[in-house]
């Protein structure tokens, strides 16, 4: 005989403290906070090494593990970057929008004091080609892993961000013309190489300022997918 009104709740169902069905979803977007996150700061701890040691030891003395490094590197931060998408997107975090941009901010300050790093090279013309090109590339690396960020949280302006970029693109303009005008006995066969780096720099930061919307069908596509997905869960629940 069942004295009870209704059915008795499953021992094996997780309940807190007040007696309530614990939400499964809830702790999934907790967990994936914590390994975007996590998995995010092992990247940036790992790209900020890599860069101090193509500055500091130099070039040669990296080159025999360097694509290991990339590779790891790269792999931590597709990790944080996957998570961090479904956590919000799917799970509806709402704390990791904001700890994601202050993390993008975070990126930014990186790469202005990386451009600035590269624009002292650059002015004293102390590298060769193979230097040059990996200046671009972890450059390139650094502006490429602000937007990936950009596109994680749903309307986010990367409008702020080209500010410091367009006045340090300024600081280059001025040290190009100083350099091959004020200096004319210097080597002018560096020339072709700032021009092709400001005005890379400069593009990206103009396109970024005029917020022309060249990754919003990236960001559609990325938005169908997962609210797909964020239907299909809610279903299940």
């Amino acid at each position: 005989m069942n004295n009870s009104k209704g059915s008795s709740p499953s021992p094996t169902q997780p309940r807190n403290g007040n007696g309530h069905k614990v939400s499964q979803r809830g702790l999934l977007s907790i967990a994936m906070l914590l390994v975007s996150m996590g998995a995010l700061i092992i990247a940036i701890l790992g790209g900020g090494r890599l860069v101090l040691d193509i500055f500091g030891v130099g070039l040669e003395n990296s080159l025999d593990d360097m694509g290991a490094k990339v590779v790891v590197i790269g792999l931590a931060y597709l990790v944080g970057w996957l998570t961090a998408m479904v956590a919000i997107r799917v799970y509806g975090n709402l704390i990791l929008p904001m700890l994601i941009n202050w993390v993008t901010w975070g990126c930014l300050v990186g790469v202005c004091v990386l451009y600035i790093l590269v624009l002292q090279r650059l002015y004293l013309q102390g590298y060769d080609m193979a230097h040059y090109l990996a200046y671009i590339m972890i450059v390139g690396a650094g502006l490429g892993a602000m937007v990936g960020l950009h596109l994680i949280i749903e309307d986010h302006d990367l409008r702020p961000f080209s500010v410091p970029l367009l006045f340090i693109n300024m600081i280059q303009l001025g040290l190009i013309v100083h350099r091959y005008v004020f200096k004319p006995l210097e080597t002018p066969g560096y020339l072709w190489n700032d021009l092709v780096f400001f005005f890379g720099m400069s593009a990206f930061s103009i396109f970024t300022l005029a917020h022309i919307g060249l990754l919003s069908p990236l960001r559609m596509q990325l938005t169908n997918y997962f609210d797909r997905n964020s239907r299909a869960i809610r279903m299940k629940d």
